[in-house]
């Protein structure tokens, strides 16, 4: 009978003591329930708030690129209703002289911009360009941008305004880069102009076209004007103005020849010297004459017309840069 109320009372305390483990883990599953409803609920608001950053991300990205636009098209209408104060050429001996008073130029502070330009850049595309925007200011950046060079642009620029100065040089310079300096940088038009350099011109035009060769600006080594029987411009329409262009096109087509043939002559004659082939006049014309050479090329905008009197003038020309009064 003892043994019996032992027993009961062992099961009693094991049951109670079973029922207290059982309210432990009650309490520990509501704890763990309560844990995870927090960060299930965490979890929900940081979806929500990526949503919400990833909208508004979106949104700045849409702005960026709304307002790149706006920029990129005020530059282009500031370009277009901007003109520089003057435009003209410079000789080579001149250019001498002018990097000469260029680089005479000191100030007190470093505030003189210096800026190279290779074709097809930007002043966007340099190095730190927001600085040197904001040196230029946008409205001279971008008349400096809207200039169409095959070789280097220099500018000059003192942000007191003093000097403002933008040089589309004869011959390319090697780098793109700027600096801001009590001095302007001008050691590389200075080596340009101490290099010796090759030249082959060509001056296309329909009917009468011009090439030489020159390794100095006081005269041609070699030159040649090329002539051909090119019919003039019909103003008639219909079918005979059908034929008579037709006609014309063969006209050309046959210069176009000519000089090719007179060019390759004047190649073999200079023993495969040429650095550079220095090419204007009518683009189309060009194209047919040069589509063999391989040789590289800068484009140029010849103010003379060919003609055995204007022999010297072409050679001033070819050795000239053009200037830019901001």
């Amino acid at each position: 009978m003892l043994d019996n109320l032992r027993g009961k009372k062992v099961l009693q305390e094991r049951i109670q003591a079973l029922e207290a483990q059982i309210e432990m883990l009650k309490s520990e599953k509501q704890s763990l329930i309560a844990r995870q409803a927090s960060k299930d609920e965490t979890a929900r608001k940081a979806v929500s708030q990526k949503q919400i950053v990833e909208e508004k991300l979106n949104t700045a990205r849409i702005k960026i690129t709304t307002l790149e636009h706006e920029i990129s098209t005020l530059r282009k209408d500031a370009a277009g209703k901007m003109t520089f104060r003057n435009i003209s050429s410079i000789s080579r001996k001149s250019l001498d002289n002018y990097i000469f008073q260029i680089s005479s130029v000191r100030t007190r502070d470093s505030n003189l911009v210096t800026v190279y330009l290779r074709p097809g850049d930007l002043l966007s595309n340099l190095d730190g360009s927001n600085e040197l925007l904001a040196r230029l200011g946008s409205k001279k950046a971008a008349i400096i941008d809207k200039i169409n060079s095959s070789t280097t642009v220099a500018v000059f620029y003192d942000t007191n305004g003093i000097v403002m100065e933008v040089v589309a040089l004869y011959l390319p310079v090697d780098i793109s880069s700027w600096q801001l300096d009590d001095k302007f940088q001008t050691k590389p038009i200075n080596n340009m102009m101490e290099k010796k350099v090759n030249l082959c011109i060509i001056i296309a035009h329909a009917g009468e076209s011009f090439i030489g060769f020159t390794s100095s600006p006081e005269s041609f080594e070699v030159q040649k004007i090329i002539r051909s029987s090119v019919k003039g411009k019909h103003t008639k329409g219909g079918w005979s103005q059908r034929r008579f262009e037709r006609l014309r096109d063969e006209d050309v087509q046959h210069h176009a020849e000519k000089v090719s043939d007179a060019l390759k002559v004047l190649i073999q004659e200079v023993d495969d010297r040429i650095d550079f082939v220095m090419a204007g006049g009518d683009s189309r014309l060009m194209h047919e004459i040069l589509k063999d050479i391989d040789n590289p090329m800068i484009d140029k905008k010849f103010d003379v017309s060919v003609d055995k009197n204007n022999i010297k003038e072409i050679l001033r020309e070819v050795w000239s840069s053009t200037r830019y009064e901001l």
